[in-house]
C-alpha cells in the first residue's frame, strides 16, 4: 500500500475501488518517460552501423507480402499499402541506422523511401500481380516503367 492505494486501487471503506483511468494513464506515462533515454542510447549505438543489404531485402519482402495481403484480401489500394510500408521502412532506417544502408553515405529520407517503394513494387509484381485489380496493376506498371526510364537515363549520363 503506497499513498493510500494498492496496485492502482484506492481505499473505499474496506473495498478497494479502481483509481480513475487518467491517474493510471499518468502513472504509465511517467514510467514510460523515465525509460526514454534507453532507446535513444540504443539508437545512437546502432547508428554507427549501417543497415545491411540483407536487412533491406528482408524489409522489402515483408512490405511486399503485407501489400499483397492488404490488396488482395482487404481491397486496400496497392498505392496506399506501398506508401505506408515505405514510410515504416524509412523510419526504421533513419532512426536505427542513421540513414545509412550498406557502404553508402547517409541517405535522405526521400531516397530511402524511393528505394523502398521500388523494391516493394518489384516484389509485388513478382508475387501477387495476377491477383490485383486493374487500378493496382496500372500503379505497379507505372512505377516499374518510371524506374526503368530513370535507370536508362542514368546509364546515358555515364
Amino acid at each position: 500500500m503506497v499513498g493510500g492505494t494498492v496496485a492502482g486501487f484506492r481505499p473505499q471503506g474496506l473495498v478497494f475501488v479502481p483509481r480513475p483511468f487518467p491517474a493510471r494513464l499518468a502513472a504509465v506515462l511517467v514510467g514510460t518517460l523515465s525509460l526514454a533515454p534507453l532507446p535513444s542510447l540504443a539508437q545512437a549505438a546502432a547508428a554507427a552501423k549501417p543497415a545491411s543489404m540483407e536487412l533491406m531485402n528482408d524489409l522489402s519482402l515483408a512490405a511486399a507480402v503485407n501489400t499483397c495481403e492488404l490488396a488482395v484480401e482487404s481491397k486496400v489500394p496497392v498505392q496506399s499499402a506501398v506508401l505506408s510500408t515505405a514510410k515504416a521502412i524509412t523510419y526504421v532506417v533513419t532512426s536505427r541506422y542513421g540513414g545509412q544502408i550498406g557502404n553508402t553515405t547517409k541517405l535522405q529520407p526521400e531516397q530511402i523511401a524511393n528505394g523502398a517503394i521500388i523494391q516493394t513494387v518489384a516484389r509485388v509484381k513478382q508475387g501477387c500481380y495476377g491477383k490485383l485489380n486493374a487500378t493496382d496493376k496500372k500503379f505497379v506498371d507505372e512505377v516499374m516503367a518510371d524506374f526503368e526510364k530513370q535507370v536508362k537515363a542514368q546509364g546515358k549520363k555515364k
